[in-house]
This record gives structure tokens, C-alpha cells and sequence, in this order.
């Protein structure tokens, strides 16, 4: 049986960065506003001060806020969405009927499905065969979201963006000797964004030995 951890108040008081820890979500529809290119260089150097293995930091990022290469690269990945959500394994894959009905539905508009018409889509691309490079680039994109947060502008980490055709992630910036991590969006959350409280399961600690 798993170990019941709680934050302690006496050794964990509520602070400015708890509050902000917990209300941190990932965002998943946009207003089409336009997001200053100072507040994307301010995310961006949030992200480069995380820590990496050796120091070797090894995201670099394509930055994309034109609307028509955004769609261009959000329908690649449809393409993708649409061959699992007909798929027999498609429960498996979504993870629940609600998400696969959700998916299904926004891929029939024929819209924005991946990037959910954020102003701002960041690829982070790395070179080939890093083997420490998704700790780092989770770490690097954790200081970008919480930073943005911390400054109103909302954010998600897309892992559906792997899926985009390699020639068109080759068209837009990345080098015949790198790979695609994720992407990430940053703009502003739209009035009907539909935000639940975070389930989030403390009793993590398998085993405690002292």
C-alpha cells in the first residue's frame, strides 16, 4: 500500500509559487489575439534557464505566429488523429469515450484541431539520439509554462505535434540532424475555455525507507 504524503504547513506554508503551482492549467482554446514578441523572448529565456545534463541545454526552438503555416502544421498532425480516432484501438489510445467524441468532433470542423488557434506555436527540436534530452526539455518547458502563467498568458505542451510530417518540420527550420521533442502554444485563453479543478493523486510514495 502506497504512503500517504502530505505538505506539512509548518515546513510548507502556502506561498506565491504554491498558488501558482496549483493554478497552472493546460489551456485548450485561444483568442486569435496576437501575442508581442517581447512576452515570447521573455518565455523563451524562462526556458533556457533550466538545468540540463552536463549543462549541454539541448532545446533549440522554432517560433511560429503566422496563422497559415500554424494550420498547415496542425492539419499534418490531424491526418494522424483521424487514422486513431477510426481506429479499433481508439478507447486505448484517447484514453476515454469523452476524449475520443471530443477529438472526432473538432476534427470535423476542419479547424485548428492540435494547436487550438493559440496566436503563438513553439517547436522545441533537439539533435538526434540524446538520450537526456526529454528530462531537460520537460524541465525547460515547466519554467516556460509556470513563467507565462505567472504573467497571464496561458499555455499547453502539445505532444500530438511528433505526429507532423517530418518534410514539412524540415520546411519550417529543423535540420536533417534533429528531431522533434513536443510543441508548445502561448496566447490568450478564450471566454469558453473549459477548465477543470486538476485531479491531482498525492499518495505517490511507493515505499519510504528511513
Amino acid at each position: 500500500e502506497s504512503l500517504r504524503v502530505t505538505l506539512h504547513p509548518k515546513y510548507f506554508p502556502m506561498s506565491s509559487f504554491l498558488s501558482l503551482l496549483r493554478s497552472r492549467r493546460s489551456v485548450r482554446a485561444y483568442k486569435p489575439d496576437p501575442l508581442p514578441k517581447e512576452k515570447i523572448q521573455s518565455i523563451l529565456e524562462a526556458g533556457c534557464l533550466a538545468p540540463s545534463a552536463h549543462n549541454h541545454q539541448p532545446w533549440n526552438f522554432i517560433v511560429i505566429t503566422d496563422r497559415e503555416t500554424i494550420n498547415r502544421l496542425s492539419f499534418s498532425a490531424q491526418g494522424y488523429l483521424e487514422k486513431r480516432a477510426q481506429a479499433s484501438d481508439a478507447l486505448n489510445y484517447f484514453g476515454s469515450e469523452e476524449r475520443v467524441d471530443r477529438v472526432k468532433k473538432r476534427l470535423k470542423l476542419k479547424e485548428d484541431t492540435v494547436f487550438y488557434g493559440a496566436a503563438c506555436l513553439i517547436l522545441v527540436v533537439v539533435e538526434k539520439g540524446n538520450e537526456y534530452a526529454p528530462i531537460d526539455c520537460g524541465m525547460m518547458a515547466q519554467n516556460m509554462c509556470l513563467y507565462a502563467k505567472e504573467h497571464g498568458i496561458a499555455s499547453c505542451i502539445i505532444g500530438y505535434a511528433r505526429h507532423i510530417d517530418r518534410r514539412e518540420l524540415l520546411h519550417v527550420g529543423m535540420r536533417e540532424d534533429q528531431e522533434l521533442m513536443f510543441g508548445m502554444v502561448f496566447g490568450s485563453e478564450a471566454e469558453d475555455s473549459l477548465q477543470k479543478k486538476p485531479d491531482r493523486d498525492f499518495n505517490k510514495v511507493q515505499k519510504w525507507i528511513e
